[in-house]
C-alpha cells in the first residue's frame, strides 16, 4: 500500500500541482527569465556547490553516525523537484525560474550527484541513470506544466477562468495530499523525531533557504525571487535521494534521512506559503 501511495499518488498529486502552476505562466515569463542567465547560474551553484558545504558542516559539527551523515550528504546532492515549484508557486516566488532552475539540476544531478557522492565516500559508487531522471522531469514537471500553459492559450477564456480558479485553490490542498501521503507511507521514522537526524534535516533545510535567500538579497533582487531562490536551495528533493540510497546503493539505511527531511522540510514550506497567504489578505483588506 505506502509503496503504491509513492509510486502512483504522490507522482500524480505534483502533476496536478504542476498543471495548476502551468496554467499561470506564459511563454512570456521563460523569455524573461532567459534573458537574465546569472540569476539561474547563481541558484545552480548554490545549490550544487553551496548547500553540500553547509551539509558537510553539519555533518561535522553534530558528528552524525554514518547512516545519517551518508544521507544527508545524498540530499544535498540532490536538489529540489517538483515539490520545490510547486511552493514557489503557492508562496508567490517566480515559478517560471523555478521550473527553469529544477530543469537544468535534474538533467545536471545525473552526473555531479555520482562525482561528489565518491568524494564523501569513496568505498562506494554510484551511477544515476540520466534516462531516468529525464524521464521523472518530463512527466511530473515539464508535461503538465505545458498542458496548463496550453489550457491557458488555447481555450475559452470565461472557462478557463472559471477552471482556473477552481484548480488554483485545489492547488495547495494537493500539497497537503502529498505531505499526508509521505507521512502514511513513512511511520517507520517517526521514532527519530527527537534525534540528531531530526536536528540534521532542518538545519539543512533552514540553512539552505537562508543561503538562497541571502545570495538573491545580495544580487539584489526583489522578492519573489529572493522567495524563489530560499525554496529551490532549502527544499531537496528527497525522493531522488531516496532512489539513490535504496535502489543504486542497495542501502536502505541511507534512506532513513531524506525519507524524515521529506516530512519535516514541509514545516518551513506552509510557513512560508501562510505567511504570502496572510499578506495576500492585507493587500486585498
Amino acid at each position: 500500500m505506502s509503496q503504491m501511495l509513492l509510486t502512483v499518488a504522490l507522482p500524480m498529486a505534483l502533476a496536478w500541482m504542476m498543471l495548476c502552476v502551468g496554467m499561470t505562466l506564459s511563454i512570456a515569463d521563460f523569455k524573461r527569465v532567459s534573458q537574465y542567465p546569472f540569476k539561474v547560474i547563481a541558484a545552480l551553484l548554490a545549490q550544487l556547490v553551496g548547500l553540500p558545504l553547509l551539509a558537510y558542516g553539519i555533518i561535522t559539527l553534530l558528528g552524525l553516525p554514518e547512516p545519517v551523515a551518508v544521507g544527508l550528504w545524498l540530499l544535498a546532492l540532490a536538489p529540489g523537484g517538483a515539490s520545490s515549484n510547486a511552493i514557489t508557486h503557492l508562496s508567490g516566488g517566480d515559478s517560471a525560474l523555478s521550473i527553469t532552475i529544477t530543469a537544468i539540476s535534474s538533467v545536471v544531478i545525473p552526473f555531479t550527484m555520482p562525482v561528489m557522492f565518491t568524494l564523501f565516500m569513496p568505498e562506494l559508487s554510484l551511477a544515476i541513470p540520466l534516462k531516468t531522471a529525464i524521464l521523472q522531469l518530463t512527466v511530473v514537471t515539464l508535461l503538465p506544466v505545458l498542458v496548463g500553459m496550453g489550457l491557458r492559450h488555447y481555450t475559452d477564456e470565461t472557462w478557463f477562468t472559471s477552471f482556473a480558479e477552481k484548480a488554483g485553490k485545489s492547488a495547495l490542498w494537493a500539497l497537503f495530499f502529498t505531505v499526508i501521503i509521505t507521512v502514511t507511507a513513512n511511520t517507520e521514522v517517526f521514532h527519530l523525531f527527537a534525534s540528531k537526524a531530526t536536528l540534521a534535516v532542518v538545519a539543512l533545510c533552514l540553512l539552505g533557504m537562508a543561503l538562497g535567500a541571502l545570495i538573491a538579497r545580495v544580487m539584489g533582487e526583489k522578492t519573489a525571487i529572493v522567495k524563489t531562490f530560499a525554496i529551490e536551495v532549502g527544499v531537496q528533493n528527497a525522493g531522488t535521494a531516496i532512489f539513490a540510497a535504496v535502489i543504486l546503493l542497495g542501502r536502505p539505511e541511507f534512506a532513513i534521512t531524506p525519507l524524515l527531511y521529506g516530512i519535516l522540510m514541509n514545516i518551513p514550506a506552509f510557513g512560508l506559503i501562510y505567511l504570502y497567504r496572510m499578506q495576500q489578505r492585507k493587500v486585498l483588506a
